[in-house]
C-alpha cells in the first residue's frame, strides 16, 4: 500500500475548526448531558495518486469504541497537500475526560490522537441569534422537528419555557407528546413572531433530559409552572410532572453546515 504522510491531524469542535486556526482537540457537551456539539475529525494528508481507504475509532480510556467513520476518497500526488474532514453531529459520550482516535489507512493503525471532552459550552454557545431570542422571550408555542427511527421527521408545536439562553420543553403522559424527543440527540427548533405569526428563524440544538434533582424543581415551578396555562392541580403540578413526564432542555448552537 502507498504511504499516506499525515501533515497535521485534529479532533475539534465543527464551529471553532472554521473560525480559530489553533483551536485545540477538544469536544464539549455543555454544561449537562453526554450528546456532543458537533465536532469534526480533520486531517490534511498527502501521498501518491489515487483513491484510499480509512478508519477514524473514536474510543474511550478503557479502549471502547464510542463511534466510528470510514470514507473514501482521493488524493491527487504527493506534491499536494489536501484536507479530509469528517464532521460528527450524532456521538453521545460516557462522559467528559480523555479520549483518543485510533486512525487507519486501510487495514493498517497509523496514529492515535488525544483529545478532550468537556462538560462545558463550547466558547459559542450557547447562541441564539437576537431575533430568534426575542420571539421565544415572548412566544408561549414554538415547533420542534424531531428526527425519526425510520429516518423521517416529526414536526411538533409545544409549549416551552426559555431561561438563559435554553429552551425547556416538558413531555409526558397527561402533557405534550413529542416523539422521539426523550431520546433525541439533537433537533431544530423553528420559531414564529407571536405578533405577525410569521417565521423568525430556526436553530439547530442539543437535546437533555434533565435528572429529576434541585436543577429540574427549579426548571419546573420558576420557568415552566406560569407558562401553563389551565391546570387542573395548580401548583401541585410539578409533582405530578416529576412522576409522569420529562424536561428536555434544549441548547442552541452554531450549524457550521446552515452557513
Amino acid at each position: 500500500m502507498p504511504s499516506v504522510t499525515i501533515h497535521d491531524f485534529r479532533v475539534t469542535d465543527a464551529v471553532l475548526a472554521q473560525t480559530d486556526p489553533d483551536a485545540g482537540d477538544i469536544v464539549f457537551l455543555g454544561p449537562a448531558g453526554n450528546a456532543a456539539f458537533p465536532f469534526v475529525i480533520w486531517r490534511r494528508l498527502s501521498a501518491p495518486g489515487g483513491v484510499y481507504m480509512d478508519a477514524s475509532e473514536i474510543v474511550d480510556s478503557g479502549g471502547a469504541v464510542v463511534d466510528l467513520v470510514e470514507r473514501k476518497y482521493e488524493l491527487d500526488g504527493e506534491s499536494l497537500i489536501q484536507d479530509v474532514v469528517d464532521e460528527f453531529r450524532e456521538t453521545v459520550f460516557p462522559g467528559p475526560g480523555e479520549y483518543k482516535v485510533r486512525y487507519f489507512v486501510y487495514d493498517d493503525h497509523v496514529v492515535d490522537i488525544p483529545f478532550q471532552v468537556v462538560q462545558s459550552d463550547p466558547p459559542h454557545g450557547a447562541v441564539v441569534p437576537g431575533p430568534v431570542d426575542a420571539a421565544l422571550s415572548k412566544s408561549t408555542i414554538a415547533w420542534v422537528v424531531v428526527p425519526q427511527d425510520d429516518g423521517t421527521e416529526s414536526t411538533n408545536a409545544v409549549w416551552f419555557g426559555y431561561d438563559q439562553g435554553r429552551i425547556y420543553v416538558l413531555a409526558g403522559t397527561g402533557e405534550q407528546e413529542v416523539p422521539g424527543l426523550v431520546g433525541s440527540k439533537h433537533v431544530r427548533l423553528i420559531v414564529r413572531s407571536k405578533d405577525v405569526q410569521s417565521k423568525v428563524g430556526e436553530v439547530t440544538c442539543v437535546t437533555h433530559v434533565l435528572p429529576k434533582d434541585a436543577s429540574w424543581d427549579r426548571i419546573a415551578r420558576e420557568v415552566l409552572l406560569g407558562r401553563r396555562l389551565n391546570l387542573p392541580d395548580g401548583d401541585k403540578a410539578p409533582d405530578r410532572w416529576r412522576k409522569d413526564c420529562e424536561i428536555v432542555q434544549l441548547t442552541p448552537f452554531l450549524d457550521p453546515l446552515a452557513s
